[in-house]
């Protein structure tokens, strides 16, 4: 899934095995999701140099040096695409050892700019979507490892996963997200906003229940 860091919002949730060609997929789903503008990405270390630069660079022919045979096209990365890598490494019972970066496309000093100036994720991490993953699980029984409640159907599977993501944008609020709106609030007095992550994206103004989320008609972009 790829996941909006300042507002835990679900952009886009791709079903599919974890290879080249389904991340390549993936990342068409995010771009045609948006203003297909290169944003940041970050994450873990698998597929993604590969599927970005299908959908966010350019062929180039290097010129002919003038003898042997003539060069062929490379793929290059567009000019503003930025990708960092978090490469963890674990010992062999799965305990955390040691985090490093991999920036891939972009300086490390553009990447560090745009998390200076971000309103909540001001490190380079994949905790975002870390913790989308692992409420997942907890919410979805279908997602539990090794468990009586897997999906029979991939219909039925991929189905419960988009609904429990939706959920989770729309009608639950996020403590990360709330905004104080009374500070000296007295007992019994609201302190503050709880907001969702789709309120964050401005797109609901309050948090919907589930019965407002079926009933809800998708908005059609011109």
């Amino acid at each position: 899934m790829a996941v909006l860091p300042d507002s835990s919002f679900i952009h886009t949730l791709h079903h599919g095995e974890r290879n080249l060609e389904e991340a390549t997929e993936f990342i068409g789903h995010i771009k045609a999701g948006s203003d297909e503008r290169p944003p940041l990405f970050s994450s873990d270390d698998w597929f993604y140099q590969k599927a970005l630069l299908a959908h966010y660079g350019f062929d180039h022919t290097p010129p002919y040096a003038g003898r042997g045979r003539y060069p062929h096209p490379k793929r290059l990365p567009l000019p503003d695409l930025k990708y960092v890598q978090v490469q963890k490494k674990r010992d062999e019972r799965g305990r955390l050892l040691e985090i490093k970066y991999a920036v891939v496309y972009g300086t490390l000093g553009e990447i560090e700019h745009v998390f200076e100036n971000a309103e909540r994720c001001k490190t380079i991490n994949t905790v975002y979507v870390e913790s989308r993953n692992g409420k997942f699980r907890k919410d979805d029984a279908r997602l539990i490892r090794r468990t009586l409640c897997h999906s029979k159907k991939s219909v039925f599977h991929d189905a419960q996963a988009n609904f429990t993501a939706q959920v989770m944008n729309y009608t639950r609020t996020n403590e990360g997200l709330k905004i104080p709106i009374n500070p000296n609030a007295a007992l019994f007095e609201q302190k503050y906003r709880h907001r969702t992550p789709a309120m964050a994206q401005n797109i609901i103004d309050k948090p919907l229940t589930v019965k407002e989320l079926l009933l809800r008609r998708p908005q059609i972009i011109p």
